[in-house]
């Protein structure tokens, strides 16, 4: 990744969060320190520890996280949510075609995002029963969905791109989450 893009990527997914923010959650002194710690955790080992950080610090479902838990289930959450605004783009660019083929491609990414939105949810049920592998597998399942759309219709609309940017460093960091909690149950 070249300098310049990475520092625009960060940027991107800032504005991102900050405009996705549904409440402004006021945290205590305590809370911000444990927090931190959580954040500090988890972030060194995912891809972009820089990105991370921004994305947990930025958006209220992450923000107040006070262990690996609910962590994860904040990440799922925003994963989920990113998932189904892919959907709808799909859906709603394919509404808008008169190219039979490539709108049948664009349902097919329409149907694999659901997919994804499925494993995610399932995830997050799963890790409320502590069955870390299980989540791991429906993580990455779920993460196979912006590959394969972009192998099936190449360059995907503008709206998607920015929400696989933001996907891939979720499942990133969800990935590592599940992880940890996996290797803190075995310790």
């Amino acid at each position: 990744m070249k300098l310049p893009f990475a520092s625009f990527l960060i940027l991107n997914i800032s504005l991102l969060f900050l405009l996705t923010n549904n409440t402004n959650a006021k945290l205590t002194s305590t809370n911000i320190k444990s927090t931190d710690k959580v954040f500090s955790n988890i972030c060194p080992k995912t891809k972009q520890p820089n990105i991370c950080l921004i994305v947990l610090k930025d958006d209220s479902r992450t923000r107040g996280a006070a262990n690996n838990h609910e962590l994860g289930y904040g990440t799922l959450d925003i994963a989920i949510s990113q998932a189904k605004s892919c959907v709808d783009v799909f859906f709603y660019s394919a509404l808008k075609m008169n190219d039979g083929d490539r709108k049948e491609k664009y349902l097919d990414c329409r149907d694999k995002y659901n997919f994804a939105v499925g494993q995610l949810s399932e995830a997050k049920t799963i890790l409320r029963k502590n069955d870390f592998a299980t989540a791991r597998r429906r993580i990455v399942d779920a993460s196979q969905a912006p590959i394969s759309c972009q192998k099936e219709i190449g360059e995907p609309p503008v709206e998607v791109r920015s929400a696989n940017i933001v996907l891939d460093f979720i499942f990133d960091i969800a990935y590592v989450i599940v992880r940890e909690l996996a290797i803190d149950r075995n310790s």
